[in-house]
């Protein structure tokens, strides 16, 4: 009887893990690799406005370098993680940024490699250019696919609590292979807009929209509030679909580490955890 329902509850299990991937695959529209990092993604994910996966201009408003590394688990399926890394690197001549990401399991592998740059055009304007190679590895779909993309960002600082910025990202975009897969699924372009508005040294406020060929203009909201120092707490909203998000962040020394929630209104909830190191 135990071998009986242990093999039926794998068995579902199974199931859930490969719908799961079919619609990971197969959506439109679905990035499985740039995740926003957990900080970001407690504020509702607004990666315009904070991330340089999003915004490679972001990199010259850096104050430090940094390392970090972040795990985002899917509805509480290690399937559906995606785990990634990468080095900040600020200096005065071209601050620059590398990144990997891995998404799946043996059967279904994403990956993704990255390098970034920022330069300070003006005293309140920044530029910044990525390029990044995806590849797409499927047993369980006899699928491959790899994709070489480029990406561009600006912030402007208006006032010195106001930071507005956009992004094109994947765009231009050349497939190199694409065997049993429409490449527009790995190829969507996206543009987003974002602004940041530090209303008190300790609050934070942020919100931002963004479209993409597939889908209908999407919306976040998000606040960060230090209610003493070294811990953070976060709150964020997301459209398309309606999901809320919930975080928090300590430092100690040059170590932050970052804890998210988010909760989906059908599948459940995902959570987040990440280690940065500034220096």
């Amino acid at each position: 009887m135990y071998v009986f329902f242990s093999g039926y509850i794998m068995n579902i299990r199974f199931v859930i893990i490969v719908s799961c991937c079919i619609i990971c695959c197969f959506s439109k529209a679905t990035d499985n690799l740039r995740i926003p990092d957990n900080r970001t993604l407690g504020m509702g994910g607004i990666g315009v406005a904070h991330s340089v996966l999003f915004n490679p201009s972001l990199l010259a408003l850096m104050t430090e370098s940094e390392m970090r590394i972040d795990y985002y688990n899917r509805y509480a399926l290690k399937e559906l993680a995606t785990v990634s890394g990468g080095l900040c690197f600020r200096n005065d001549v071209l601050p620059f940024g590398l990144h990997i990401a891995s998404f799946g399991y043996d059967a279904y592998r994403e990956s993704l490699f990255r390098f970034s740059a920022g330069k300070l055009l003006q005293e309140n304007l920044t530029l910044g250019i990525g390029l990044q190679y995806a590849l797409l590895q499927s047993e369980l779909f006899e699928t491959s696919a790899s994709r070489l993309s480029a990406d561009l960002g600006v912030s402007l600082r208006v006032f010195d609590d106001w930071l507005i910025t956009a992004s094109i990202i994947n765009f231009p975009s050349k497939i190199l292979t694409s065997e049993n897969i429409d490449s527009e699924r790995i190829a969507s372009w996206s543009a987003e807009i974002g602004v940041n508005w530090q209303i008190f040294n300790n609050l934070l406020l942020t919100g931002g929209a963004g479209r993409n060929g597939e889908t209908p203009i999407k919306g976040a909201l998000g606040i960060e509030y230090q209610p003493f120092t070294d811990f953070q707490l976060r709150v964020g909203l997301s459209s398309t679909p309606f999901r809320p998000s919930l975080g928090v962040g300590y430092r100690f020394s040059k170590i932050m580490a970052d804890v998210v929630m988010i909760y989906h209104p059908v599948l459940g909830i995902s959570t987040g955890v990440g280690l940065s190191y500034s220096f």
